[in-house]
C-alpha cells in the first residue's frame, strides 16, 4: 500500500517544530529506516502516518486514503491496517503472552474461534511456542520483544510501524528481531522502522530517510546511517535555511501522477 507524505508540517502548541515541510512516496513492500538524533522527529513522523496525531498542514496518504480528512468514526478502521511495535506501549504484565497478543485481535473485533489459531502461529513464528502461559516477567527481554512483534503482526497488517524495536537490546538479540521483520516484509508488508542502531542500519542497506530537527535532509536507496548527515553542521543548516528563505530539504511528489491514478 502506497504511503505519500506531502509537504507535511507538524508544529506543537509551544511554538516547536515536530516536522517541517516533509515530502516522500514509499511504495508497497518497501523497507524503510528512519534515523535522527533524539527530536528529530521520528517518533513524529510514525504519529502522523497513523493518525495518533495530526498534521498542521499538508496531507498524508495511505492507498487512496487522506488521513488529514478521516473523521473521528473512520480512525479506528483505518488504523486495522497497520501494526505498531511502540517502545511507549510494552506488555501488560499482569497478562500472560497469549493474553498481550491476543489483546490485538479483541482490539479490531476478531472473533473468538479465529482468534487462538492466529495467536498460537504468531507466537510459533516468532519462536515463542511453549511460552503462551507465561507472564512477561516471567521470559526474558528478547522474548518480551519478540511478544511485542507478535502483537504487532497477528492481525495482518498490511503496514508495520517500529518505533525502535531494538532498544535495549544486545546486538544478537536485535539482529534476531531485525531478521524476523525482513522474513515480514519479504512476505509483502510495508515496513517503517525508527533505529538508532547504526550496524543494523548499515548491515541491512534499505532505504534509509535522515532526519534533523524535522526536515528530511537525506534519503537514500540502500542507504547507511550517516552521522554527518545529522551533526551540528546539518542542524545549523536545517536551522539557517528555515529563518531564511529555503526550508530545508524536500523530495516534491508528484501531485498529478499520485492523484490522477487514485
Amino acid at each position: 500500500m502506497q504511503i505519500v507524505f506531502d509537504h507535511v508540517t507538524k508544529r506543537f502548541r509551544e511554538g516547536s517544530i515536530g516536522l517541517e515541510k516533509v515530502s516522500f512516496e514509499i511504495q508497497k513492500g518497501e523497507f524503510v529506516f528512519i534515523v535522527g538524533e533524539s527530536g528529530a522527529g521520528k517518533s513524529t513522523l510514525l504519529k502522523l502516518l497513523t493518525k495518533r496525531d495530526d498534521v498542521t498542514s499538508g496531507d498524508i496518504y495511505v492507498g487512496d486514503q487522506s488521513v488529514r480528512r478521516l473523521t473521528r468514526k473512520k480512525i479506528p478502521y483505518f488504523r486495522r491496517q497497520f501494526g505498531i511495535m511502540d517502545k511507549e506501549v510494552g506488555l501488560l504484565e499482569h497478562m500472560d503472552l497469549y493474553q498481550n497478543v491476543e489483546l490485538a485481535l479483541i482490539a479490531t473485533e476478531q472473533p473468538e474461534a479465529v482468534r487462538r489459531p492466529k495467536v498460537m502461529r504468531i507466537l510459533k513464528l516468532m519462536g515463542l511456542a511453549g511460552k503462551e502461559d507465561h507472564l512477561p516477567i516471567e521470559v526474558s527481554i528478547g522474548e518480551r520483544a519478540r511478544a511485542m512483534l507478535a502483537r504487532a503482526i497477528v492481525t495482518d497488517p498490511a503496514i508495520l510501524v517500529l518505533d525502535e524495536p531494538t532498544a535495549n537490546l544486545d546486538p544478537g538479540l536485535a539482529w534476531d528481531i531485525m531478521t524476523l521483520v525482513e522474513k515480514i516484509n519479504r512476505a509483502g508488508v510495508t515496513v517503517l522502522v525508527v533505529s538508532h542502531s547504526e550496524d543494523l542500519v548499515n548491515v541491512m542497506k534499505k532505504r534509509v530517510f535522515t532526519l534533523v530537527a524535522g526536515a528530511l535532509v537525506s534519503d537514500e536507496k540502500k542507504g547507511r546511517y550517516d552521522p554527518k548527515a545529522m551533526d551540528i553542521f546539518a542542524y545549523r543548516k536545517v536551522m539557517e535555511e528555515r529563518h531564511g528563505a529555503g526550508h530545508g530539504f524536500r523530495r516534491p511528489v508528484d501531485k498529478k501522477s499520485f492523484l490522477g491514478s487514485r
